[in-house]
């Protein structure tokens, strides 16, 4: 009896559809790939277009957010720090978030106070005086009495201060950590080293750069001596590993953008010195112009002259850690305030009027007040601001 022979179920016809249907699905994919990444394209292609906008719009009036009122003095004045306000008088100092909720308040007496900040380190103290406040955003972390009138305090982010001090013709520079430890202490004879004008700390504590002035038969020297207080000043007579003079300069400020560099800003030159321990001059930007302002933050400064336009008294220009122009803008109004905010916009302003000149030079805002101005606060929206006002703190977006 024969016998059938089984063989496997196959047809030419289904290999073909199934690769038929295989390839309408890949063309199906790509073309949905296609219109996505084309949707993606051109939502990109928007927001870099309404980024384009808002960057070169300028401002003249906005819209208040929220509103909330202070009781303030006359003696009133008003910091930043830590994306917070600080407000301070002769009798102490509160500090609240934008929206007025208080997280400390520290009571003192002084007849001058000042303030230095560097991350999240805050430092009030009495100009001329003897009392000197270290804080951060939660609470005071010591306080310090000293023996001689101050003259100027300079703090460190991890909260280590320098001191300058000045009695009968002597000055002191002291040294103290966040708790009131002090750390170093010295002298500077102005017979020998000249009359200090400022002092600048680096961010580590290392480094302290001391700018002393020297008036001798008429002629007039400002020397710049840097200290170190790490291993490498150890082994410096002392501690100072560095010692630049400036004949016919007045070096009225110095102050440390970061670690490794520091800016001193004279009437005739600024000049900026690098180096991780042993600073050595390494840019300096000539002044043939009389400087109305100066103003910095940790990656630029900025120059403020007076011009012959009626339309922009005056002329700002931006510079760089580096040292290199970055920008050249004029000023629309007559101001007392400049600044860099937080958000890197620069802005100028006096008690009733305010201008905010963004990274590219172009005006941000324009705008005239009903109330004294007393402080313009940046935010992460490129559009909301928070200004300070007499008895007032508004929150507001341009437009």
């Amino acid at each position: 009896m024969a016998t059938l022979k089984r063989h496997p179920f196959h047809t030419v016809s289904s290999e073909v559809d199934q690769d038929d249907l295989d390839a309408k699905i890949k063309k199906h994919r790509r073309k949905v790939f296609a219109i996505i990444a084309s949707i993606i394209l051109l939502v990109l292609i928007a927001l870099i277009a309404i980024y384009i906008y808002f960057e070169h719009k300028t401002y003249t009036s906005y819209e208040v957010i929220n509103s909330i009122e202070r009781s303030d003095t006359s003696a009133s004045q008003f910091e930043t720090f830590q994306g917070n306000l600080l407000k301070y008088t002769n009798d102490g100092a509160v500090y609240t978030d934008l929206n007025g909720n208080r997280i400390w308040n520290q009571t003192y007496e002084m007849d001058h106070p000042s303030t230095d900040s560097c991350n999240e380190y805050l430092v009030i103290y009495e100009l001329n005086g003897t009392q000197i406040y270290i804080l951060n955003k939660v609470s005071l972390q010591s306080s310090i009495q000293t023996t001689m009138p101050i003259q100027r305090v300079s703090v460190a982010k991890q909260g280590t201060i320098a001191v300058l001090m000045e009695s009968e013709g002597i000055s002191y520079l002291q040294l103290y950590d966040k708790e009131g430890t002090q750390l170093a202490a010295g002298e500077l004879h102005v017979q020998n080293s000249g009359y200090p004008l400022d002092i600048a700390l680096s961010e580590d504590g290392q480094k302290l750069a001391v700018a002393m002035l020297d008036i001798n038969e008429g002629s007039v020297k400002t020397t710049i001596a840097f200290y170190n207080f790490g291993a490498v000043g150890q082994n410096s007579i002392d501690k100072i590993v560095g010692s630049y003079s400036y004949p016919d300069m007045l070096i009225s400020r110095i102050h440390y953008m970061k670690d490794d560099t520091m800016v001193a800003f004279g009437d005739s030159k600024v000049v900026i010195f690098r180096g991780t321990q042993k600073p050595a001059e390494s840019t300096s930007i000539e002044i043939t112009e009389e400087v109305k302002s100066i103003f910095y933050d940790d990656q630029y400064f900025g120059l403020v002259f007076d011009s012959d336009s009626k339309e922009q008294p005056h002329r700002l220009e931006l510079y760089n850690i580096k040292g290199a122009k970055v920008r050249e803008v004029g000023i629309s109004i007559d101001y007392n305030q400049i600044e860099l905010l937080g958000n890197q916009d620069i802005c100028i302003y006096n008690d009733n009027q305010c201008e905010i000149i963004n990274r590219k030079g172009i005006r941000k805002l324009l705008c005239t007040f009903d109330k004294s101005l007393y402080k313009v606060i940046s935010t992460a929206a490129q559009r909301n601001y928070t200004f300070i006002l007499e008895g007032e703190t508004r929150r507001v977006k341009l437009k």
